[in-house]
């Protein structure tokens, strides 16, 4: 063995260290991409529960307001969500509108974040159509609003 080999063998000694900590590097990268991804997607997923949300409530007073059509002027009202739970209302008690705010203002509650607002109105183009317009503040603090029209 001569001189030549001797300083082969330390070059590749060498030459394999840095190819670990290249290859440290390039795994370090991909798993923080991962995760970046991983977090965005469960971002995503909360957007997505909370317009379900706003969607079910909705759906829930416009069939509140549609099995009490003799009654439907009774619905129009304003709601804020705030920190304190509202009082209860009495389930399955019948059609009565304002048992029904009150049962569909706790569940606004329970469903959607403090400082979310709930408009029930009627509709300006058309008196016999009614708007419900429900907003609230996403995970970024952007305020989001969705309106549903229809009629009783």
């Amino acid at each position: 063995m001569n001189m030549k080999d001797n300083n082969a063998q330390r070059l590749e000694q060498g030459f394999s260290l840095i190819e670990v900590l290249v290859t440290l590097l390039i795994l370090a990268i991909g798993l923080l991409s991962i995760a970046a991804m991983q977090l965005r997607g469960l971002q995503y997923n909360q957007d997505a529960y909370m317009r379900s949300q706003v969607n079910m409530l909705a759906y829930d007073i416009a069939d509140r307001m549609r099995l009490n059509k003799d009654n439907v002027a009774d619905y129009v009202s304003n709601y804020t969500v705030t920190t304190t739970e509202p009082t209860a209302c009495a389930q399955g008690s019948g059609t009565n509108a304002n048992n029904d705010l009150e049962c569909w203002k706790q569940e606004l509650w329970n469903g959607l974040p403090p400082g979310s607002t709930a408009i029930v109105a009627v509709n300006a183009g058309d008196p016999n159509m009614y708007d419900i317009t429900i907003s609230w503040s996403d995970r970024e603090n952007t305020a989001r609003t969705v309106t549903y029209t229809f009629q009783p």
